[in-house]
């Protein structure tokens, strides 16, 4: 009995020492290595704990740095510095093709719709002119007036018109197809945002590692940790600046569009019932009458409330799509705003009063960094004034824009009622000369008022199209276009991006 025990017993130890074997190969039981304690270092597990999206069960790279070789977290914190620095030029890369892509304007965009525009006004003009020799040449006497002379007055505004509409809906639709291909590039305004709000909240999650790192540095005294604090503040200027231009950009890009898109769709309208009725005029004479002068006046009255109105809507509805723009953005950008160049411009010179005070040779890193750091500053400072004047000249052709919508508008207007009047009163549906005398006065002054409207059209539109595209040869002449800086910019941020990348490889 006892030998069975003793075997009994000598093969369950094999068992166990087997089962235990097996265990440790397949990773059931962990072994710690040799010369690694059981427990944590205290600091490693603050740094983990610190880091967004990290856990003690699981620590990130960091926390496995030996923390007390100030070498090997400065070393950590150059390269996260870098990493924080390409995603910092990643994200303005993104803001110069987010300005070209985003409310994309064509070289030919402003000059085709003045042609189109100049076309309308023109037979406008035309059939003013005509209404005016004719009915202007029998003043006294109405009855003579040439029917199909007057016809013609009515018809040729009635094409342009109806080509000034063509033109609007064209407009609307290339700008529809630039919106199509813009997103189709990744730059529409939903994947534009999702884009900043993932590239921030990387950049947060580096810097909250840096910082980590900083406050666990056993040299917080030394001119290393200075120069480290001073740079993240820097980093963190130039995140704050790259959100505030991305928000400049997407807000103006999609004030712009909806400000044309309704101002297209308030030019067709007013268009259409301008020629509709010139329609309803030219069958006043066509179908003898007089009560479709009243239709006409109606359609004249709706077309001058249009030109009045579609100016102001189309700003105040492009307004409402800025501040719709800015409170998506408002999580995003809400520490962005605390932020200013003079501020990036303060931290830059302390960086650079900190660099001074020690060899090159010990601080070669972040040396080579600060022109890059410069370069950016500047860059902003200049967006900034850009900016600024951009808003300057917008809010002063708003004022001519809406000046010139009241007057050709208020003509319009006075128009409609002229037509309105004999087309309403029952009297001057009649074929008594008085009343025959009487629709011509009105219909007479009429055309008068509508020969300087068309002019002043013609002569504004002309107007705005040289002047722009004087100032268009003056920037391109003198290398500040938008497109050229654009350009410009793109190509910087490729060599920023290859030096960064060329330390990092050191």
């Amino acid at each position: 009995m006892a030998s069975m025990d003793l075997r009994a017993q000598t093969k369950l130890t094999g068992i166990i020492l087997a089962f235990s074997l097996s265990a440790q190969a397949a990773g059931i039981c962990q072994v710690a290595p040799e010369g690694i304690a059981d427990n944590e270092p205290e600091q490693a597990i603050t740094i983990a704990a610190a880091m967004p999206g990290t856990t003690t069960e699981e620590p990130a790279l960091n926390s496995r740095i030996d923390v007390s070789d100030p070498t090997n977290i400065r070393n950590r914190i150059d390269e996260l510095t870098r990493k924080i620095l390409l995603r910092v030029i990643s994200q303005e890369r993104f803001n110069m093709n987010y300005s070209l892509e985003a409310a994309k304007q064509g070289r030919w965009k402003g000059w085709r719709y003045a042609f189109f525009n100049e076309i309308n006004s023109g037979m406008g003009l035309a059939g003013a002119i005509i209404g005016t020799a004719e009915r202007g040449s029998h003043i006294y006497s109405p009855a003579k007036v040439h029917n199909a002379m007057q016809q013609n007055a009515c018809f040729i505004p009635m094409i342009g018109a109806i080509i000034g509409a063509g033109a609007a809906v064209i407009e609307l639709g290339i700008n529809e197809y630039h919106e199509l291909l813009a997103a189709h590039k990744g730059f529409s305004p939903k994947t534009a945002i999702a884009y900043v709000k993932a590239t921030k909240s990387d950049i947060d999650s580096l810097m909250a590692e840096r910082q980590a790192l900083m406050l666990n540095a056993p040299d917080k005294e030394s001119i290393h940790a200075k120069i480290d604090e001073a740079e993240g503040r820097v980093l963190k200027d130039l995140q704050a600046q790259g959100l505030l231009e991305f928000e400049r950009l997407h807000v103006g890009a999609r004030r712009l569009l909806a400000f044309q898109q309704l101002q297209y769709m308030f030019d067709f309208s007013k268009n259409v019932t301008n020629a509709i009725g010139y329609d309803f005029a030219f069958l006043s004479l066509h179908r003898h009458r007089r009560v479709w002068n009243y239709r006409a006046g109606v359609l004249f009255l709706v077309s001058g409330g249009l030109y009045i109105g579609g100016p102001i809507a189309s700003r105040l509805f492009g307004k409402a799509v800025a501040e719709i723009e800015k409170r998506k953005l408002s999580t995003t950008v809400a520490e962005a705003h605390e932020a200013s160049i003079a501020v990036l411009k303060e931290d830059q010179a302390a960086l650079e009063k900190l660099c001074q005070k020690c060899a090159v040779d010990q601080i070669e890193v972040p040396v080579d960094r600060l022109a890059i750091y410069g370069s950016n500053e500047r860059h902003f400072e200049d967006q900034l004034s850009k900016s600024m004047k951009q808003r300057d000249k917008a809010k002063l052709v708003a004022t001519q824009n809406i000046g010139s919508g009241f007057y050709v508008g208020g003509t319009k207007v006075a128009c409609g009622v002229l037509f309105a009047i004999p087309g309403y009163y029952q009297r001057y549906n009649s074929s008594t000369l008085r009343a025959s005398r009487m629709t011509n006065d009105y219909l007479f002054i009429s055309s008068v008022i509508s020969i300087p409207s068309s002019l002043y059209s013609m002569l504004d539109t002309l107007r705005i199209q040289v002047s722009g595209e004087l100032n268009r040869q003056k920037q391109l002449k003198a290398g500040v276009h938008p497109s050229q800086l654009a350009a410009a910019r793109l190509a910087q941020l490729d060599e920023m991006e290859r030096k960064i990348k060329a330390m990092d490889n050191e």
